[in-house]
């Protein structure tokens, strides 16, 4: 190579690594939001607040958490969908959000499938029969028969109306046969503080919500969510043991974005939460707090949500839940 075309090489090679970089995919240009229906204190905020410093990392751009708190996690996510599609804004929701909402809200701001695109779930959480200590309750049993000696007097709180606790009240109440009462908190953090102030005659619960309070014996597990018994708590039964054939409530979340964001855009943000679920530290992290990770494509997130939603909205109809 002569002195002439050397010069030249040097003087394109600024250029050539951003010209590269657009070529095999997107890198964001500023700041991403990742916005949040819930308040502080519980699992979905556990859990973001874990991935974002790594997922900052791996976009080479701040990641903002955005608690936006209300309507069961309706306000983030409709801001969310209305937002530019350029990839600097995503949206973390869960199962009760973009499921069962659409069975309770007569109006819904949004729809989860035509407004947004998904990009991976995040976690299932296990939820934990719990009891305040000083409540009689040893067992499910003893819930269910004071729930049929005294219909619609029990209460139990969830993190909001369709949130995954109402579900699995919900299930309880089908499968058993009673009527209980659902009282709704603002997110899990506000509900658990209720529920050990001896607000709640019971919960259903993140594990890593629960688990030091269990551990502390201030609260009493009586029974997991899940088909299997969770390894935070291997001496407690699941429901399905406790006599309630076919009893399962998943809890997940997931991360999305509005439907007409780019696939490049989509793919980046994918690729980058995905390898963040499967770095050691963010796996061993969420286990402390009784979350799995759940990386998944696209695809796979559009099928459980399709799933979750004739399930549950069907189960609510019959019901007779009603709408807001």
């Amino acid at each position: 190579m002569n002195r002439r075309h050397l010069l030249a090489a040097l003087a394109a090679a600024p250029l050539a690594a951003p010209q590269l970089a657009r070529a095999q995919g997107w890198t964001p240009d500023r700041p991403v939001r990742l916005l949040l229906g819930f308040p502080p204190g519980g699992a979905s905020d556990a859990a973001v607040r874990i991935i974002q410093p790594r997922l900052a990392a791996r976009l080479g751009q701040p990641v903002v958490v955005e608690n936006r708190a209300g309507a069961g996690g309706n306000i983030a996510v409709e801001a969310a969908a209305r937002s530019v599609p350029d990839g600097s804004t995503m949206v973390s929701a869960n199962i009760g959000t973009l499921a069962v909402n659409p069975a309770l809200v007569r109006q819904m701001p949004f729809h989860p499938s035509d407004d947004l695109a998904p990009l991976s779930l995040v976690f299932n959480a296990t939820n934990v029969l719990v009891v305040q200590a000083a409540r009689p309750y040893r067992s499910v049993a003893d819930i269910v028969a004071a729930a049929k000696a005294r219909p619609e007097t029990l209460v139990y709180g969830t993190g909001g109306v369709g949130s995954p606790g109402h579900l699995c009240g919900i299930r309880l109440d089908d499968l058993a046969g009673i009527r209980t009462v659902a009282v709704p908190y603002r997110g899990g953090g506000p509900q658990m503080l209720g529920l050990l102030a001896g607000e709640q005659d019971f919960s259903f619960s993140p594990l890593g919500n629960v688990a030091t309070h269990v551990a502390a014996g201030t609260l009493r597990a009586l029974a997991v969510s899940t088909t299997t018994r969770a390894e935070g708590l291997p001496g407690v039964p699941t429901m399905i043991e406790t006599g309630l054939t076919g009893y399962e409530v998943l809890n997940w979340d997931g991360i999305l974005v509005p439907r007409a964001t780019p696939a490049a855009i989509r793919t980046t943000l994918g690729d980058a939460i995905r390898a963040v679920l499967a770095e050691p530290e963010v796996v061993a992290a969420f286990a402390q707090r009784g979350l799995t990770p759940r990386p998944t494509g696209e695809s796979d997130f559009a099928a459980q949500l399709a799933a979750d939603s004739t399930t549950w909205q069907g189960l609510i109809r019959a019901a007779g839940i009603q709408a807001s």
